[in-house]
């Protein structure tokens, strides 16, 4: 056995979510689709989209047609975390890893994993801004892979191609994780994969889609990086049906669309609601909140009301240790348990 294992921890969530009236804690789209466009995908399940391994040819046509790239810029994948395991397996060799902190868990995992340094540079006290200029301090020879999620998570905010580049600059594999892109208004950086050798994008059908339960990746990058990304490709990436659910969301995009407008307006009620709080907004499909009981009687009114939501301490500094992550869903303003949130001060 690999002896830095055993530094590696786990956690697996095993939250009963029937519990919960509203489930408002993973960044999952719990508004489903509109029930005629649902009852004409089940209609269209086969014997054969369960029965036979999948033949992903055509909905990677789909996607890089979606796109605008080249079927060679494309690795598909079982959801975008394996996606980024991946790439850790193509170019990392126990070098240090670059990223934020807070972000994603999984780059610490991973870097974990693989024995990889994990250099987590953490946002500014007081603007909560991520410095690139700070982060380049971290980025060294033994540098083999530069992480940025954008929009950020926990954070949620994004920066620009211009903010970014001094870190492509550096020719280390970068990887720009855009799995709340739809959210944001902003541009992806997958127009760029012909303009930064080292760039790397990943997407995923989880959020804006809102298809976690698919289980659907993507990573956007030059031929090269591709070629050898794709020889941990898995013998089948992902499932007959998930595929097919993903290739009608592409087929109905508009529905996509439509949702993540909702929420984006959506939460800029919920903000204007709880003026009262101190709130962070973000470019992504959640806010975080706070009072100065340090979310005592929140907590105390999301229960009852049976919201699952996720509680942290957003930064590792500061002295709120319980900030209110929620996800927002469109008309979430007009139910019971934000109006008693409002009404506490």
């Amino acid at each position: 056995m690999k002896t830095h294992l055993h530094k590696v921890k786990r956690i697996i969530d095993y939250t009963d979510k029937s519990k919960y009236d509203f489930v408002l804690n993973q960044s999952e789209r719990s508004q489903p689709i509109p029930q005629h466009y649902y009852t004409e995908f089940i209609k269209s399940l086969t014997h054969e989209d369960f029965a036979y391994y999948p033949n992903t040819k055509n909905f990677k046509e789909k996607i890089c047609n979606f796109y605008n790239v080249k079927p060679e810029n494309l690795f598909l994948s079982d959801g975008s975390d394996v996606g980024i395991k991946s790439i850790f397996e193509t170019f990392t060799t126990c070098g240090n890893i670059v990223t934020s902190e807070p972000s994603f868990p999984m780059y610490g995992v991973y870097a974990s994993l693989y024995d990889c340094p994990y250099r987590g540079i953490h946002y500014d006290k007081d603007t909560r801004q991520l410095s690139i200029e700070h982060m380049l301090k971290f980025v060294d020879d033994e540098t083999q892979l530069i992480i940025l999620a954008n929009p950020n998570s926990p954070i949620g905010d994004y920066k620009t191609i211009d903010e970014i580049k001094p870190l492509l600059d550096t020719g280390i594999p970068v990887l720009i994780d855009e799995a709340y892109i739809e959210f944001s208004g902003e541009e992806s950086f997958i127009k760029y994969i012909d303009d930064y050798p080292n760039l790397i994008v990943t997407r995923t059908f989880s959020k804006g889609f809102g298809a976690a339960g698919c289980r659907v990746g993507m990573i956007f990058s030059n031929t090269n990086y591709i070629e050898n990304i794709s020889k941990f490709r898995q013998m089948y990436e992902i499932t007959g049906v998930s595929m097919k659910y993903c290739e009608f969301l592409l087929d109905n995009f508009h529905l996509v669309d439509i949702y993540c407008k909702e929420v984006i307006e959506e939460k800029h009620k919920i903000i204007k609601l709880l003026k009262n709080y101190d709130v962070i907004d973000s470019k992504c499909n959640w806010i975080h909140f706070n009072t100065q009981d340090d979310n005592k009687k929140t907590k105390e009114i999301l229960d009852k009301y049976k919201v699952l939501v996720k509680y942290c301490k957003l930064h590792p500094y500061g002295e709120r240790d319980n900030w209110c992550r929620m996800t927002i869903q469109p008309n979430i303003s007009d139910e019971t348990f934000i109006r008693k949130l409002y009404e506490i001060y």
